[in-house]
């Protein structure tokens, strides 16, 4: 039998004929992704960013008070937080608490609030935790997709089981082509947005999961309704 020649393998090209480099990291829409499917570099990158803008705004602004204060927090820092986070959202809990420790310090800056808790300052501030509201979002957008109003592009399918309808769940296969899938990748795939957003769906109740044929507006107004009689009471340095 003759020996298999060595095959080359011609390299990736757009469509223009450039060749497509491999790389370790790459950044899509300002958000930086890991060749192993991991947003770790990314999540890193804008809590220091935060962090220095959390400096900047309180060396640059003498007033601690509330309003003031939450809208500097809402303009400048937020916004770096939950830029497509539906993309990168953490499920490695200490990279949660890195992003909720960013809200955690900068509303312990304002005045009157200092001696309260984090978990207080939440219900006195009327204020979601960074984490309910990346999983809010996770939940609008699912919801938006089963309802064609945004594209479907994690091909959720939603079907009713007597009266309630509920985000089909997708089994994570063993094994592709006879290979046995790695018990790292299959975690991946239980972790992924698709996953992770038919999962929150699916435990909402039914009256919110029935939802249908009416506005987003409508259905965050009554999504948020049912948010605030539960806790919110994340799981950071001792709390919760």
């Amino acid at each position: 039998m003759e020996k298999q020649k060595n095959i080359k393998i011609e390299p990736y090209k757009t469509q223009s004929g450039n060749e497509i480099k491999i790389g370790e990291t790459v950044r899509d829409l300002g958000v930086i992704a890991n060749n192993n499917l991991l947003f770790r570099e990314h999540i890193d990158n804008i809590v220091t960013s935060s962090k220095i803008m959390s400096g900047v705004l309180l060396r640059t602004f003498s007033t601690r008070q509330e309003e003031p204060m939450m809208r500097m927090f809402n303009s400048y820092i937020k916004s770096k937080l939950e830029y497509c986070s539906l993309v990168w959202s953490p499920w490695h809990q200490n990279e949660i608490n890195k992003l909720e420790r960013i809200q955690k310090i900068f509303t312990s800056k304002i005045y009157g609030l200092d001696q309260l808790d984090y978990h207080q300052r939440l219900k006195k501030l009327n204020l979601y935790s960074l984490e309910r509201r990346r999983e809010r979002y996770l939940i609008i957008n699912a919801w938006q997709q089963i309802e064609g109003l945004t594209e479907n592009v994690l091909g959720l399918k939603a079907r009713r089981l007597g009266r309630s309808r509920r985000i089909v769940s997708a089994k994570i296969p063993i094994g592709i082509n006879g290979k046995r899938i790695k018990e790292r990748d299959r975690t991946l795939i239980h972790n992924s947005t698709a996953r992770k957003s038919e999962r929150l769906f699916n435990v909402l109740p039914q009256s919110i999961r029935n939802i249908t044929k009416t506005t987003t507006e409508t259905f965050k107004r009554h999504l948020d309704k049912w948010l605030s009689s539960i806790p919110d009471t994340p799981k950071i340095d001792g709390y919760g």
